[in-house]
């Protein structure tokens, strides 16, 4: 994604996150809900043009969302493709690839709790050189263009046994999707994505009461300057913290006060 499509899908992205970390959602529940979505929404052009249309009234969108999908999707996802079509998008596809990324982000969630995340990066690379390197492999999943339920299932029998079950499922989900994209290019991307998500540093915070979008989004550009790099905040609350705010992140344990110092020796030493 590009320009308005890549700071969107951050927004999203960002709101996404904190949101499954508080309310515990089942990632993978979560994950098939919005590949879910994704694919209705693929299935007609008027419908993408409809939700992706920036001169659209918000109104219009939303009634076409819950018309479709309330009732049928958990709030979470419901809540969630609200989000995404009531934002601006450069291109069409971007809406897809937004609701569809959302849903590899849940998986990959999982994966870092259980500590698998750059065992499932690593093995989405190289499912992207086996099938680039397996002419036989590559033409069969060419021939199932139009069948893009089983080109997964032929994946997913494949790597059956040989690799991660979350890095199965997002390979399956990378051929899975109807594409002009080839499937080798559709697995790497989605193991760049995995890739950026490991390289981004992880804060636990804790406060005594609930962190406003504004200040989450505070905390994170202080974090971020700080250690040069993107900052996910996975929120907690913990009436008895003192200070009322506490952040760990890696080694590193902060409260509210020493975080205001460094960031103000930060900036003057910028300066």
């Amino acid at each position: 994604m590009r320009g308005t499509s890549s700071t969107s899908f951050a927004e999203v992205l960002r709101r996404a996150e904190a949101a499954f970390a508080a309310d515990g959602a089942a990632p993978e529940t979560a994950a098939e809900e919005l590949f879910s979505v994704a694919d209705a929404i693929d299935s007609s052009n008027q419908l993408v043009r409809t939700l992706s249309d920036a001169g659209r009234p918000a109104a219009v969108k939303e009634a076409a969302v819950r018309s479709l999908f309330d009732g049928r999707v958990g709030p979470r996802t419901l809540e969630l493709t609200l989000d995404v079509v009531q934002r601006r998008w450069s291109e069409q596809e971007d809406i897809l690839d937004a609701l569809e990324l959302l849903g590899v982000s849940t998986l990959l969630d999982l994966a870092l709790r259980e500590g698998v995340l750059e065992q499932v990066e690593g093995e989405l690379f190289e499912v992207s050189r086996l099938i680039d390197g397996s002419g036989e492999l590559t033409a069969a999943l060419d021939g199932a263009r139009d069948e893009p339920g089983r080109r997964a299932a032929l994946l997913r029998t494949l790597l059956d046994g040989r690799a991660h079950p979350l890095a199965i499922a997002i390979a399956a989900r990378a051929v899975g999707r109807r594409s002009e994209l080839k499937p080798a290019r559709r697995v790497e991307d989605f193991a760049r994505f995995a890739a950026d998500r490991r390289r981004r540093a992880f804060a636990e915070v804790s406060s005594a009461i609930p962190l406003s979008e504004p200040q989450q989004a505070r905390l994170s550009a202080v974090l971020a300057g700080i250690y040069g790099r993107e900052v996910q905040l996975n929120l907690n609350v913990d009436p008895d913290v003192v200070g009322g705010l506490r952040i760990q992140v890696g080694d590193d344990l902060f409260d509210a006060t020493v975080l205001a110092r460094l960031s103000r020796a930060r900036s003057t030493l910028v300066a």
